[in-house]
């Protein structure tokens, strides 16, 4: 299990790979980070946050692996440096972590602003 700043316990870490993906991802809605370990191991960045709204958590990551769906995740030189971790959560609670994310601590493949709809405390999530 992975525990973010604010508490909660994420599923994983997985390495970032379509057959982690295909294994561990699940096909619900909710949250979920690309992780980088670079060279310290079980020491943690978040690279990139993503919501599953429309689309599954598997679904997501899969684009994401197989490099649609965000072009900077695409162009990853070595996959194996990172890992995901997903949060289950309806859509209201996933914009909202990672509005408060990519606003406080944005991560460097998060490529778009996306600050329209901040919520500064997630703390009931």
């Amino acid at each position: 299990m992975y525990r973010d700043d604010l508490g909660r316990l994420w599923k994983g870490p997985y390495p970032f790979n379509l057959g982690a993906v295909s294994t561990h991802a699940p096909r619900v809605h909710g949250v979920y980070e690309i992780l980088y370990s670079g060279n310290q191991a079980g020491r943690f960045k978040v690279a990139y946050i993503g919501i599953a709204t429309g689309d599954t958590i598997y679904g997501r990551l899969r684009k994401h692996c197989s490099g649609s769906g965000n072009w900077a995740l695409g162009r990853l030189g070595d996959p194996s440096s990172f890992s995901f971790v997903f949060y289950e959560c309806d859509g209201a609670s996933a914009r909202q972590i990672e509005s408060h994310t990519v606003t406080w601590s944005k991560p460097p493949f998060n490529t778009r602003p996306e600050y329209k709809h901040l919520i500064p405390s997630i703390a009931v999530h």
